[in-house]
């Protein structure tokens, strides 16, 4: 197998693009639409919503502080002894798992659901850290942008493709052989479990990775000692250590945005027919428009897009505020659908333009946990208040002070390695 990054488009960097078509399944389907809306309609419909709202907030505060406090741990690891591709194996098959065991729990199973879901998150989380770390392996820094972009686009039309037929047998159940609305989004999350292993495979064959057999002892030692380098040596690249502040504020911002939209649109009262057809419009926008980012960032500078993205973020919250109809969702899902992947994508390649080509494994272990726990404040900030006023447009209004700060830390950033 050749791993090469001589060619743009190897079988391998299609490999890898191709695994963010799958796993992209489950960002969508579970945790921007079936979850949230099958949490608090069938597992949770013996609780208030609020209160329903409160507890799978607090399951993603909890979720991400344990992807703070171990991913930096699971990223040294995989740099002292090679296991890169293992490691995205084991977290993504245990994810896998446990999004099917969601198919099994009935009615009322509120705590099962929260739980199941709080390690299948986890995990596709952890998952990105040996994944995204790949690409520094089969390319190079000047076509992290591109590859980047074309990751995040396929990854939107690969989960949109799957979503787009959960969504059909949601709506339409009879149809496709099911009972009724809540068997068809149990059989979903079936189907995202298969989907998902499938786009695994071919990154498997052909990725391949050099292992040292030598380094098994003392291991988490040693990855806590290359923990405390690492954080060492980014903060002597003084770019690149203020790009990860701002990182990790404004895509904690933009994660809790996805994170939360059905919830908050099932707490104003949206129906969920309506909701479903807003996070399709989302995908069906998102292939394009984030293939059109990647060009724009390759023309004009990633960091152009960045700004861009963060300020139209701050006008979706601020105007989320004021929504009274299916519309406006709809119109809001169409704008953050034309932002997403730009944002994911540009900080992404921005952040490998940064640092030494020599430290790009570590440096992206560390992106890596700050961007997948960067969705901490966010869920903390809306969950303290709905505790305390109970309010859902108020809860939401914080959030826009984290693309503010992050935005206003950019501007410190120069392009350069320093």
């Amino acid at each position: 197998m050749n791993n090469s990054p001589d060619k743009t488009f190897t079988r391998t960097v299609k490999s890898w693009i191709a695994y963010d078509a799958g796993n992209s399944a489950f960002a969508t389907t579970v945790v921007a639409a079936f979850f949230p809306i099958f949490y608090l309609e069938f597992w949770a419909s013996n609780l208030p919503k609020i209160e329903a709202s409160i507890y799978l907030n607090w399951t993603l505060v909890i979720c991400n502080v344990s992807i703070l406090l171990s991913g930096p741990v699971i990223g040294a690891i995989t740099d002292i002894n090679q296991s890169t591709k293992k490691s995205l194996t084991i977290f993504t098959i245990t994810s896998v798992f446990f999004v099917g065991l969601l198919y099994f729990l009935s009615v009322g199973s509120w705590i099962y659901a929260l739980v199941f879901f709080g390690i299948a998150n986890y995990c596709f989380c952890v998952a990105q850290i040996p994944y995204d770390k790949i690409l520094t392996k089969i390319s190079t820094p000047e076509k992290f942008s591109i590859i980047s972009n074309q990751g995040y686009a396929w990854g939107y039309a690969g989960g949109g493709l799957l979503f787009i037929v959960n969504a059909l047998m949601s709506i339409y159940p009879t149809s496709f052989g099911l009972a009724s609305q809540s068997d068809a989004i149990r059989v979903s999350f079936l189907m995202v479990s298969v989907w998902w292993l499938l786009f695994l495979i071919p990154l498997l064959l052909n990725f391949q990775e050099t292992r040292d057999h030598h380094k098994s002892k003392g291991i988490v030692l040693s990855s806590l000692k290359n923990i405390v380098t690492t954080l060492k040596s980014v903060y002597q690249y003084k770019n690149a250590f203020l790009f990860l502040i701002a990182f990790f504020l404004f895509i904690d911002g933009a994660h809790t945005v996805i994170y939360l939209a059905s919830t908050f649109a099932l707490n104003l009262g949206l129906e969920t027919s309506s909701i479903i057809q807003a996070l399709i419009l989302v995908q069906l926008v998102a292939f394009p428009a984030t293939l059109i980012w990647g060009y724009v960032a390759n023309r004009f500078g990633d960091k152009l897009v960045l700004y861009i993205t963060i300020c139209s973020y701050i006008f979706i919250i601020v105007y989320s505020t004021t929504l009274s109809s299916a519309l406006e969702f709809y119109l809001l899902a169409a704008w953050v659908g034309c932002v997403q992947g730009g944002i994911q994508g540009s900080s992404r390649g921005y952040f490998g333009k940064l640092i030494p080509k020599e430290k790009a494994g570590e440096f992206f272990g560390l992106y890596n946990v700050m961007g997948r726990a960067g969705a901490i404040l966010g869920p903390l900030l809306v969950g303290s208040l709905l505790t305390l006023y109970g309010n859902v447009r108020i809860a939401l209004l914080p959030i826009a002070i984290l693309f503010i700060i992050g935005g206003l830390l950019l501007t410190r950033v120069k392009n350069e390695i320093a």
